[in-house]
């Protein structure tokens, strides 16, 4: 009999701002979300603060310590993206060595993307805590890095995912004044006439109907993910109990659905 298929588990979205902007960033979130601690990253580029949701997923607002080395941001997977958008997400999985069904697909596949072998990473959060995870990455057929976001990466635990992400044990910060419950669907626009097979790697994601999981068995929303061809970006709709539209940041405007 053959082994389920494992469905992708919406983890988090990367959001990029200045370093300045997430020293500031109660100003543009106050009264909308509540913020939760981060902390710096292992390679000692990166600081974040975190926006947890009841459905489990998160909102990863990420900045460039100011004084960088400017080629080793570069040389940094989101070294030269946009400040102020979404520019990356990520699925996880229950276990990392469920990633090899993963790889499996790919392989079946045979098309001219895949994904790394896990690459460990990690952070620290303010009270000490040591975070360990590792990373999976698409690439090209000639090793090339694929354009952040334009396909999921993925990020596999290896500490418990409960003190990376408390959304159960500290309830309180998935509270938000805006109603949000968590993420409803997910939509990324890739340049038109690119010569990957991005829609083959999605079908080999989900090895079926593009949806995906979230850590909570009490969330709800669409959870389906579309692909168009469009300016490269990454658009969400959160659902929750206040139906609009709130403004994360300056020009960062996210539908909210019932």
């Amino acid at each position: 009999m053959a082994a389920p298929a494992q469905v992708p588990i919406l983890d988090h979205f990367v959001i990029l701002v200045s370093h300045k902007t997430l020293l500031e960033i109660s100003k543009y979130t106050d009264g909308q979300f509540t913020l939760a601690p981060g902390g710096n990253h292992a390679d000692g580029l990166t600081t974040n603060k975190l926006i947890l949701l009841p459905d489990g997923v998160y909102l990863e607002l990420i900045a460039f310590f100011d004084d960088v080395d400017p080629e080793r941001r570069r040389q940094h997977r989101w070294g030269n993206e946009t400040e102020g958008t979404i520019i990356d997400w990520a699925f996880t999985l229950p276990t990392e060595d469920d990633f090899g069904t993963v790889q499996q697909r790919f392989q079946n596949a045979n098309i001219n993307v895949s994904y790394t072998n896990p690459i460990a990473g990690g952070r620290t959060k303010p009270d000490g805590t040591v975070l360990k995870w590792a990373v999976c990455v698409s690439r090209d057929d000639q090793d090339k890095a694929v354009a952040p976001g334009s396909m999921p990466f993925w990020c596999l635990d290896r500490t418990p995912r409960e003190n990376r992400v408390p959304y159960e044990s500290e309830a309180h910060l998935t509270q938000h004044p805006n109603g949000v419950q968590g993420v409803s669907s997910v939509s990324v626009q890739v340049p038109a006439g690119g010569s990957l097979n991005i829609k083959g790697a999605y079908d080999a994601i989900f090895n079926g109907a593009w949806r995906y999981d979230v850590p909570s068995s009490s969330a709800a929303g669409k959870r389906a993910v579309s692909l168009s061809e469009g300016e490269a970006g990454i658009r969400l709709v959160f659902y929750g109990s206040k139906p609009g539209q709130v403004q994360l940041l300056p020009g960062l405007l996210i539908d909210i659905e019932v």
